[in-house]
């Protein structure tokens, strides 16, 4: 009986373990097609992240993303969207627009976290918006990027 409590216990700690990290599925890449104008006029390719299997997924296991590329997440709605990043490899700049495409609030240089979910900080998130774009660390220096500045996208609508 004493060697079946201990095979319980051993069991109920390793799914507890499991239990707190969260499983993400796997989201495939999606084609960078999507052209985004940045307030000094250069442009990004982005790849669209428009389903919540696709946002929650992110840029999570990239080791690298390149200068002109990036992601665009497309909520559904307006609202305060914070963003973390766990199981991420990489630094990236954070940037939150209102449904205007005018810049409400920026993260630069948000680190990657390396630890389990629970030690991972949200960032940002505490000004209403619809849409986020991630972009290679340091493109909110190297663009001058400001609060109030508009970037411009078209997404077919």
């Amino acid at each position: 009986m004493k060697k079946l409590a201990v095979v319980v216990l051993t069991l109920m700690a390793a799914v507890g373990v499991m239990a707190q990290e969260p499983a993400i599925p796997y989201a495939p890449p999606r084609p960078a097609n999507t052209l985004v104008m940045l307030p000094d006029g250069s442009t990004v390719h982005v790849e669209l992240a428009t389903t919540t299997a696709q946002m929650d997924y992110g840029l999570m296991g990239r080791t690298y993303l390149a200068q002109g590329r990036g992601m665009l997440f497309v909520h559904p709605d307006v609202g305060d969207h914070g963003y973390w990043m766990y199981h991420c490899k990489i630094a990236l700049d954070i940037i939150w627009m209102g449904a205007n495409h005018n810049i409400v609030e920026m993260s630069p240089n948000t680190p990657p976290c390396r630890g389990k979910a629970a030690t991972c900080p949200t960032y940002d998130g505490h000004q209403p918006s619809k849409y986020v774009i991630e972009l290679p660390a340091g493109s909110i220096a190297l663009h001058h990027m400001k609060v109030g500045q508009r970037i411009d996208f078209n997404l077919g609508q």
